[in-house]
């Protein structure tokens, strides 16, 4: 029930920010549960594939994922995730834990203070010959906008796919700041179409932690359950939400599961000395 619970919480806060839920997962089963990493990482895979199916059937039926966008920056984020997930099996569980929290520490950082600096650099209007537009219902304004960068979006993405091998986390946290800061890309699109794209890079994930017997089948049902409600909930609200508040809440949370994997992390090195 407890599962249910946490794993219902992770649909909603993973569909909302185009994370996947294992963000919150993995610190969850590894705090909470006392599962150990590598299995939380495991199960968070299947977790991320439900959540990135449930949220994505919503966003494209509202035409918000950009799925042009998805198709290319994809190819890095699976070569990254399968790096990523061999990487993971041969890691020691309290530095992985401290990688979580120190990568996704940065992203929420970086990400809070520039979007600060300019709040309005998500509707920059340039003219372009590839406008792309999205309906946005917390304001009743059709938003226009033209992906910039896209080489150096898709090569960083490889970065996301090895985080998302490596940590269980579909990549989210790592598509959404790239699409959104890098590549020009609004923040509510980048988050329907990061939540697309996980899907893809959590399958591979599961799929080599699966065939290394990590992923623990009894786990498997109620985290499919309430990854799978959550995640209609959360891709609802965020239609509606005010896309400032939703950078805002994005950046919170990675920074508390940021302090607390770091802290998790040195704790278990402490207890091996």
């Amino acid at each position: 029930m407890y599962i249910l619970s946490t794993s219902f919480i992770a649909g909603i806060i993973g569909s909302l920010l185009g994370l996947g839920g294992g963000i919150i997962l993995v610190p969850a089963l590894t705090i909470l549960f006392d599962l150990p990493i590598h299995q939380a990482i495991g199960v968070s895979f299947i977790g991320v594939l439900v959540n990135s199916s449930s949220s994505s059937i919503v966003y494209i039926k509202n035409r918000i994922t950009d799925l042009r966008l998805s198709s290319i920056l994809e190819l890095g984020a699976v070569t990254g995730s399968i790096i990523g997930a061999y990487t993971a099996l041969q890691i020691d569980s309290s530095i992985l834990s401290v990688i979580f929290g120190i990568v996704l520490g940065y992203i929420a950082i970086n990400m809070y203070v520039k979007s600060r600096k300019n709040s309005e650099n998500n509707n920059i209007e340039s003219k372009s010959n590839d406008e792309r537009k999205y309906f946005d219902e917390s304001t009743n304004e059709i938003i226009t906008y033209s992906v910039k960068r896209e080489k150096e979006g898709t090569i960083i993405s490889v970065i996301g796919g090895i985080f998302s091998g490596l940590l269980g986390l579909g990549g989210g946290a790592i598509f959404v700041p790239i699409m959104n800061r890098i590549m020009n890309i609004p923040i509510k699109v980048a988050i329907a179409t990061s939540s697309f794209m996980i899907g893809v890079t959590s399958l591979v994930g599961a799929l080599i932690f699966f065939n290394n017997g990590l992923i623990d089948v009894t786990l498997v049902s109620p985290i499919i359950l309430g990854i799978f409600f959550g995640a209609q909930i959360g891709s609802r609200i965020n239609k509606v939400i005010d896309k400032q508040i939703l950078t805002n809440i994005f950046c919170i949370v990675l920074i508390y599961i940021a302090l607390r994997m770091i802290i998790n992390g040195l704790e278990i090195e402490v207890l091996n000395l």
